[in-house]
């Protein structure tokens, strides 16, 4: 299943869920964009964050060959919230990432990016010539952080709420 189907799909599962649960669709410009740009900021810290702290990483070498590149690393443990009054294990704060690279025989360069805490999927995104066409992202264990979808057809959902991006600015 390609991943074009699997976005129409999603889309689809998308709309039907805003309908059924009756819940409106915003389509303001302005909370659009600004969901969206809270979206991406929030997967931009916990990526730099994640990167920033790890200590080491490994890569594969035979991704030299295939034209596919996978870092992995490991960040012992991400900064907590202050107020937070829940203590947590070393391990259920530390976090293991992934960035895989893969440059197309077309010229086109694919990115993904997997972020785990404690065994569970935090944050996933690809991006294609540095857009990003697919973001995922479920709150953290230990703070207080945002979660949502983002697809590059425009449709967004951050906390709950759904948004539809006009078409000139996805």
């Amino acid at each position: 299943m390609s991943f074009t189907s699997y976005c129409l799909g999603f889309a689809t599962c998308f709309c039907l869920s805003a309908t059924t649960a009756r819940a409106q669709v915003i389509t303001d410009t302005v909370q659009a964009n600004a969901a969206r740009d809270t979206l991406f900021h929030q997967a931009t810290v916990l990526r730099t964050q994640a990167q920033q702290t790890t200590q080491s990483f490994t890569t594969n070498l035979k991704g030299l060959i295939q034209r596919r590149y996978i870092v992995k690393g490991r960040s012992e443990e991400l900064p907590t919230n202050s107020a937070n009054t829940v203590t947590l294990s070393k391990a259920a704060r530390s976090v293991k990432w992934r960035h895989t690279t893969i440059y197309w025989y077309n010229g086109a360069v694919e990115e993904r990016f997997k972020l785990i805490q404690a065994g569970r999927t935090v944050m996933r995104e690809k991006r294609l010539n540095g857009a990003v066409t697919w973001l995922q992202l479920q709150p953290l264990l230990y703070k207080k952080s945002h979660s949502g979808y983002y697809l590059k057809e425009g449709y967004l959902m951050l906390d709950g709420k759904s948004y539809i991006l006009p078409q000139g600015i996805q």
